[in-house]
């Protein structure tokens, strides 16, 4: 290459086989909260895709977060607290701003005690098997602790009692995944115990 021209080199696509993961269809996950019956007049479970009736009086949850953690005093080395309460943090959830906005607030401020919030993932698992729920966490004697506006959204923060969560162990061995079966758990923080 003394003439001062460089060679080109054709550039190369690698292509990796997916043999090992299944067809699903629409794999796509979406979020759904539930409040009581606060939510009666936007739900989506009346819709007419699969399973749709499991999502009754929920609407599209759009962020959410939860903290469950055991504060403790000391460290590894030393006597760590076994005993330490276990604690969650105000369960903060984004919603969009509808038609149940005066009831969130009018229930803030009568101190209004929510009986259960479920979140549900659900997930798409091919034809027939569309909104299957996947994992759901359920909280129970909730009350609201703020409410923030945005143009578009609410962000809803909450004070919970107990907690449990469901999850569905998927089948990925045939040609469309299927739920088969679940894992669940639970906590009541009031009694620091697990829920019976």
């Amino acid at each position: 290459m003394s003439d001062g021209k460089v060679q080109k080199i054709a550039p190369t696509q690698t292509q990796l086989p997916q043999a090992g993961n299944p067809s699903l269809g629409t794999v796509t996950a979406s979020f759904f909260v539930s409040m009581d019956d606060i939510f009666t007049t936007s739900n989506v479970g009346s819709g007419s895709s699969a399973n749709a009736s499991g999502l009754a009086n929920s609407v599209q949850l759009l962020w959410y977060t939860s903290i469950e953690e055991r504060p403790s005093i000391g460290n590894m080395t030393s006597d760590f607290p076994a005993s330490a309460t276990l604690v969650h943090s105000l369960l903060e959830m984004h919603v969009l701003t509808d038609s149940a906005m005066p009831t969130l607030r009018q229930n803030l401020r009568n101190n209004k005690p929510v009986a259960q919030i479920k979140i549900t993932r659900v997930g798409h698992l091919g034809e027939g098997a569309d909104n299957t729920e996947m994992y759901s966490t359920t909280f129970t004697n909730c009350f609201l602790e703020a409410i923030e506006e945005f143009p578009d959204k609410l962000i809803v923060k909450a004070r919970v009692t107990t907690r449990s969560d469901t999850a569905a162990s998927t089948d990925f061995t045939n040609a469309q995944a299927t739920a088969s079966g679940s894992t669940s758990s639970g906590w009541d923080y009031s009694q620091n115990a697990p829920m019976a």
